[in-house]
């Protein structure tokens, strides 16, 4: 059977801005931030942050698959929009939306009342396939699947960067650096997760999973 491709995955040859795309903007608050010398409408979020373009080969000449890796568009699109991160229809059910945690290297677990992800969710339809041949999620001892009643944006991640002493360039300063949207935003931020607050969670016990959540025959 073929590797399943979940849709925000990433791969190979799709790449992101050059340093030579960046350039410094003085907007109307008179606060210089990062931009892109040939800007375009779909840039910016609602917050303001600027996003990480990426290069789009055809479909049928794209590299290879990094399954440890999202791509910053398309996760950013399922987690707007609450789609699936394996097939990109929408996850939500009149009982809530899945979404699949785990806990992560250096991190302790998680409270269920606070916990804020950049992981999308998954439709009930995806959520069996998931488990099954997701190459990572079945050996994730910490892996807990979560149906969650509301969710909210609540920040983005990406890469920091300073602006050079002469206003000319960009430079990288800090790797997963993240950005509350109840704070100001970095004017450096280039933004490459966009991250959901999780509320009125319930940890799920898939052997016993909700009427709404059992597929029918």
């Amino acid at each position: 059977m073929p590797a399943l491709v979940p849709y925000v995955a990433a791969y190979s040859n799709e790449l992101g801005p050059r340093e030579s795309d960046l350039c410094l903007e003085v907007p109307r608050n008179g606060v210089p931030h990062i931009a892109y010398q040939h800007p375009r409408p779909d840039d910016r979020d609602a917050h303001g942050n600027l996003w990480a373009r990426m290069t789009r080969p055809p479909e049928d000449k794209r590299g290879r698959v990094i399954f440890d890796s999202m791509d910053p568009l398309r996760q950013r699109e399922c987690m707007e929009g609450l789609l699936c991160q394996v097939c990109a229809k929408p996850a939500e059910t009149s009982a809530g939306a899945l979404f699949i945690e785990w806990q992560r290297p250096g991190e302790g677990p998680q409270p269920l009342n606070r916990v804020t992800t950049d992981a999308p969710p998954v439709c009930r339809m995806c959520l069996p396939l998931s488990l099954r041949h997701c190459p990572f999620l079945p050996s994730e001892e910490t892996m807990r699947v979560l149906l969650v009643r509301k969710s909210v944006p609540s920040g983005v991640s990406g890469t920091l960067y300073r602006v050079t002493s002469d206003l000319t360039r960009w430079i990288p300063s800090e790797r997963d650096a993240y950005s509350s949207f109840n704070k100001p935003r970095h004017p450096g931020m280039l933004a490459q997760r966009l991250y959901r607050k999780l509320r009125g969670v319930t940890l799920l016990d898939l052997n016993n999973l909700p009427a709404e959540l059992v597929l029918t025959p």
